[in-house]
């Protein structure tokens, strides 16, 4: 049976324009120029870590980038339990996971988002209806965030997944290239992020979605 693996972020949830949010209100507090340009650039996909090195300081330590990653991601969250409107899955999300539940499709996620985030997710989400802790891989201290494939082995090794029978939905190129890079041959993007023709050359995206609405057909 073919194995599903999602990314959160862009993908199962349209939280893009929270992150650009909070992003753009913690470099403001931080004297930091911000741009769209810049946000879509290196921001969607890649690690707090890479995005903080990059912006603020190459020399950040672990400790410093765990305590300013927090602080962008407390106005993240706030942003979302401000707004209920905020506090949906993405369009048809939650009847496609009912569905693959209720047929025994294994499925699983794997997302750049702190363990922080998960929690939130599972709590303001309630995501844990279709997911246990065990079946969803976040960032982790040691695993290299998107674009590395790092996760995305991770997950089908500790899953007993064949990357051959797997497929990886993503809303990223950071993410599609990690997919890829993990030996994975089937990519579903969602274009909500990046617009259709960002993954118009990527022979591994079978194809391009924009919610999950008839998203049987991959199942």
């Amino acid at each position: 049976m073919t194995s599903y693996i999602f990314d959160f972020n862009g993908t199962l949830y349209q939280d893009t324009p929270m992150h650009k949010s909070a992003w753009r209100e913690y470099f403001r507090r931080m004297n930091v120029p911000f741009t769209d340009e810049n946000f879509y650039k290196y921001m969607c996909g890649p690690p707090n870590s890479a995005i903080l090195r990059r912006f603020i300081d190459p020399d950040l330590t672990d400790a410093q980038v765990a305590a300013m990653s927090e602080d962008k991601e407390h106005i993240y969250r706030e942003i979302i339990l401000n707004d209920p409107a905020l506090q949906v899955l993405t369009p048809g999300a939650d009847d496609m996971l009912s569905r693959m539940q209720a047929a025994g499709v294994p499925c699983a996620i794997a997302t750049g988002a702190e363990k922080a985030n998960v929690d939130f997710y599972m709590d303001v989400l309630n995501i844990g209806r279709w997911f246990d802790y065990d079946h969803i891989f976040c960032a982790h201290r040691g695993i290299p965030g998107k674009p590395d494939p790092a996760i995305y082995r991770l997950t089908m090794e500790k899953l007993g997944y064949d990357p051959a029978d797997t497929v990886v939905v993503e809303d990223a190129l950071a993410g599609v290239r990690a997919a890829v890079g993990a030996g994975i041959k089937t990519v579903v993007a969602i274009d909500t992020t990046l617009g259709p023709a960002a993954f118009a050359d990527i022979p591994e995206v079978v194809s391009v979605i924009h919610d999950f609405h008839n998203f049987d057909r991959f199942a």
